[in-house]
């Protein structure tokens, strides 16, 4: 009996580290991919999950990045499908989310090439590449 505990023990244990990993496909670092617009040369963003959410560090500043809810995303990027798979966190700044590459944000007129985008208005939108 206690073999089967262990081994049923063993099992949740690797569906929670694997089922964290997932939820946690924000940090990481990232830097703008294609048109930089209005984003400094050699710009990086270095995402890290900490408390409820994460901690952002853009030009030397720190940041909180506080995951947004389903409603949120959805009154933000509306037109995107759930089978993109739209994840967003919120700072004072900016919005970081995580979609399915190639999704269009219909009303923004723009698509993520990358599956990682930043946002700082409707009209200022970027595609970031992840580089860890």
């Amino acid at each position: 009996m206690s073999r089967r505990a262990a081994a049923l023990a063993s099992a949740l244990a690797l569906a929670l580290v694997a089922g964290g990993a997932k939820a946690d496909d924000l940090s990481g670092t990232y830097r703008p991919a294609g048109d930089t617009g209005s984003l400094p040369a050699g710009a990086q963003l270095t995402v890290r999950a900490e408390g409820r959410g994460w901690l952002a560090m853009f030009q030397g500043e720190g940041l909180a990045l506080l995951p947004l809810a389903g409603f949120e995303q959805a009154g933000l990027f509306p037109g995107v499908p759930a089978a993109a798979g739209l994840r967003c966190a919120s700072s004072a700044a900016f919005i970081l989310c995580r979609v399915a590459p190639g999704t269009a944000l219909p009303d923004k007129g723009f698509v993520s090439q990358t599956g990682w985008f930043m946002a700082f208005s409707d009209r200022q939108i970027f595609d970031m590449q992840r580089v860890d």
